[in-house]
């Protein structure tokens, strides 16, 4: 017994002696004699509405003893709940978005109202509704090794990515880092009970895909970076309902993750004490990447000036254009500690590199092109970058946005296309439900002529999946033809799945498709088969056009709720090509 009692004491004093010398540094306090005057906050941040721990007063209350200044809650969501109005909580500015699911990635939205109907599906299509209703999105953890989260589709016009996430950090050393790294994390777990927001700092990994990605991004739309904290104060032990923290770890603890890192954001106008104001000012300077991203368990307060100038008297900060000119000149200061290094990024090539003064300026002529500038810590030589800027962009005043080509259009000869609907019956279509919902067709006449009328109603209840449309045979397949054409309006906002269905030799019918967006106003649109994306497994990623049975028209409860209802009405429908 007693020996077993000294073998104990050993290993407890082992242990003892292991975290200490294992600690992280205490941040390096920094020069504060001047300020950029930048107001620190973070994004991406989980209440007990979703998965998070806690309910938004206790966040923001962690976010003050912090010395935040503003918060982003992005619980899980589709969008239909109305968000909470901007709000000062124990004096910080609170502001409410959503983390929205697609089918290729995580998406963040910020200055949202409550959507006409639930955001889902594809990429494309959850970006467009965003844009369409004036919310800005950015891409979640791009580089998380958990497949579902992690945003894929970067043919899409979004608004902004994060390029800091200790969510994935900690992923990255479980699944990625080999042995050592699993170890490490574990002895974060020690060293954390004394030093939390440093070990969450130490074990921050460098987003270089997500930055080369960012690189490439710039060279046709302006996309703004930020730090996306994804604090949850909450490590799941078991798949629970969210707000159920019962069978949970309540770290890393939210303070502790709103003391590692931050997002530095310059308002447009001083804040007033009105928070809807305030949240104006903030959200506008975000949009316009008036922002950087700093690590703060490392070194701290941060400062950063970056802008650029010409002879003529133009002069920019970071997120904004300036014309090319050949007197063009980048000015950098900061107030980070000995040894810190600048470098200046041109897309993915440095200007300069590892510069140690801590006030630069650049000549950089008129070459355009996006220019953004990072600050390295020469302790975590392994981390990312202890500030990482926002771009300023070098392009005319004239320039125009990369448009992609356009699709030739259909033929006006008879064997161009072929009518699915005759204008005058509703032959050939049938309805399509799951048993438990309702659909129906008929044709009616309106001012514009006939149009064959879709009637539906989602059963209510829990989310099974729920799907109600109507469908025509195409017998002899599409083959021939490469789009469908159909003018359509709704009788309120909503998003119709067309489909289309195929044989397969041997196996089940497989089927495709391709969202569109309809509200009351018609619009004609074209949906080429090879545009359409897989439901759910199929032996082809597009649809083999020549043993397409069935066109269909379905509403179902990725972007509509069960119980809802209503119509949609369809005219001069046809395959063309």
């Amino acid at each position: 017994m007693k020996r077993a009692l000294l073998v104990t004491a050993a290993l407890v004093a082992a242990v003892a002696v292991w975290t200490v010398l294992s600690l992280p540094p205490r941040p390096l306090a920094l020069d504060t004699s001047w300020s950029d005057g930048a107001l620190p906050g973070l994004i991406h941040i989980h209440t007990n509405r979703s998965d998070g721990l806690s309910h938004p007063e206790v966040v923001a209350a962690a976010a003050a003893r912090a010395g935040l200044k503003f918060i982003v809650f992005t619980d899980h969501g589709d969008g239909v709940r109305t968000p909470d109005p901007p709000m000062y909580r124990s004096g910080v500015l609170c502001l409410d978005g959503v983390e929205v699911s697609t089918t290729g990635g995580h998406y963040a939205v910020l200055g949202l109202g409550a959507t006409p109907y639930p955001l889902g599906g594809e990429p494309r299509d959850v970006v467009e509704d965003v844009e369409r209703l004036g919310g800005f999105g950015i891409a979640a953890h791009p580089d998380s090794p958990k497949t579902e989260l992690a945003w894929r589709d970067w043919s899409v016009p979004i608004d902004g990515l994060e390029v800091v996430n200790p969510d994935t950090a900690w992923r990255v050393h479980v699944y990625e880092g080999g042995l050592a790294h699993r170890v490490g994390l574990v002895g974060a777990l020690f060293t954390y009970m004394f030093r939390p927001s440093e070990t969450i700092g130490s074990l921050l990994t460098p987003s270089t895909d997500a930055k080369a990605r960012w690189s490439r991004l710039l060279i046709d739309r302006p996309i703004v970076g930020l730090a996306g904290v994804d604090a949850h104060a909450n490590v799941a032990l078991a798949n629970t309902e969210p707000g159920d923290s019962r069978f949970s770890l309540p770290f890393p603890g939210y303070e502790a993750s709103f003391r590692a890192l931050s997002v530095r954001v310059t308002p447009t106008g001083p804040m007033t004490g009105d928070a809807t104001v305030d949240a104006a000012r903030v959200m506008a300077a975000i949009r316009q990447g008036q922002a950087y991203t700093a690590i703060d368990s490392w070194a701290s307060p941060p400062s950063l000036f970056f802008s650029a100038s010409s002879a003529a008297g133009s002069v920019v900060n970071q997120g904004g254009t300036i014309a090319p000119a050949e007197s063009l000149a980048l000015h950098i200061r900061h107030n980070g500690g000995d040894g810190f290094v600048t470098s200046v990024w041109h897309g993915d090539a440095a200007v300069a590199e590892d510069r140690t003064e801590r006030a630069l300026t650049l000549p950089i002529g008129s070459t355009v092109g996006a220019y953004r500038v990072e600050v390295r810590d020469p302790r975590h030589p392994d981390g990312p970058a202890w500030i990482t800027s926002n771009p300023i962009y070098v392009r005319p005043a004239t320039a125009i946005p990369v448009v992609a080509p356009s699709r030739p259009s259909a033929g006006s000869r008879p064997d161009d296309h072929a009518d699915l609907f005759d204008g005058r019956t509703p032959t050939g279509w049938t309805i399509e439900n799951d048993g438990t919902s309702l659909s129906a067709v008929n044709v009616v006449t309106t001012t514009a002529g006939s149009e064959l009328r879709m009637r539906y109603g989602l059963s209510g209840g829990p989310n099974t999946g729920q799907f109600a449309g109507i469908a025509v045979d195409t017998l002899n397949g599409v083959g021939a033809f490469d789009r469908l054409t159909f003018s359509a309006r709704a009788e309120h906002p909503m998003r119709v799945s067309v489909q289309v269905r195929a044989e397969v030799r041997g196996a089940p019918p497989e089927r495709w498709q391709r969202s569109v967006y309809l509200d009351g106003t018609e619009r004609t649109r074209s949906i080429f088969f090879d545009d359409m994306t897989a439901v759910g497994e199929t032996h082809s990623a597009r649809p083999p056009t020549a043993t397409v049975r069935n066109i269909m028209f379905i509403v179902d409860t990725t972007n509509s709720l069960p119980g809802s209802s209503g119509s949609v009405w369809l005219r001069n429908v046809r395959v063309e090509r």
